[in-house]
């Protein structure tokens, strides 16, 4: 019978911790409301995925699966940050597996930059990254005065790689995070508002600048089907 040396097994016990640790980082798990019902001015988030929303990757012998990363916020028509709507989970807690310390900035530059750069707003819904539709509601519809605001969302799936946005010149990003738009009115009821692509971001998340349009890119423009933000004022 063949033995199979000590280092050998080392290392297969390795790769297979590894591998176990990415499945459990990249492993969706839909978003659940709070068991606290959400009073007062909301803002409802409607995220359908599109035929690329959910992707996977080789790692080992395993196939991972993959799903993007969110962030919706809100701003005023002169484009100040207010706050952040929702944001997927593990970017809000900045926990990337094998990233930098610092995480990965490319992932959702634009609102990286504009929550950097901001002093204060209401605080965030965040959640695990979901496999299926996404639906929340978020308390940073509070104290906003009447009139009209821009939502913007932002969403970044890694590895979706084509032949602008390849490994050797995008990283593990692929393609570049896609930048939504839309305004919506507050004070006037319930109103809501249909986002809709208008750019890109920051391809290695070093700045937090919206490239108008969407040249060079493909999959990525599929990740959603459709993106919807509802005002409730109650």
């Amino acid at each position: 019978m063949k033995h199979t040396s000590p280092g050998a097994a080392r290392a297969v016990c390795i790769c297979a911790a590894l591998a176990l640790l990415v499945l459990t980082s990249c492993s969706p798990r839909r978003v659940r409301p709070s068991s606290a019902k959400v009073t007062g001015p909301t803002f409802e988030l409607d995220l359908v995925p599109g035929p690329h929303y959910a992707d996977s990757f080789n790692v080992l012998f395993l196939r991972i699966p993959h799903y993007p990363q969110v962030a919706c916020w809100i701003e005023t028509t002169d484009g100040a940050y207010l706050g952040t709507i929702y944001v997927t989970r593990k970017t809000a807690r900045m926990r990337w597996f094998g990233a930098p310390k610092a995480g990965r900035p490319e992932a959702l530059p634009v609102w990286a930059h504009a929550r950097t750069q901001a002093s204060l707003g209401p605080d965030a819904v965040s959640g695990a990254t979901s496999a299926g539709t996404v639906r929340v509601e978020s308390p940073a519809g509070e104290g906003l005065a009447a009139g009209t605001y821009v939502v913007k969302l932002e969403v970044n799936s890694s590895f979706d790689y084509n032949e602008r946005y390849t490994r050797a010149n995008s990283g593990v990003n692929g393609q570049p995070s896609i930048i939504y738009s839309g305004r919506i009115d507050v004070g006037k009821g319930e109103t809501e508002a249909d986002l809709a692509p208008i750019g890109t971001g920051s391809v290695d998340g070093s700045n937090g600048n919206i490239t108008p349009g969407l040249a060079g890119i493909t999959t990525a423009a599929q990740i959603l089907q459709s993106a919807r933000v509802i005002y409730h004022d109650r």
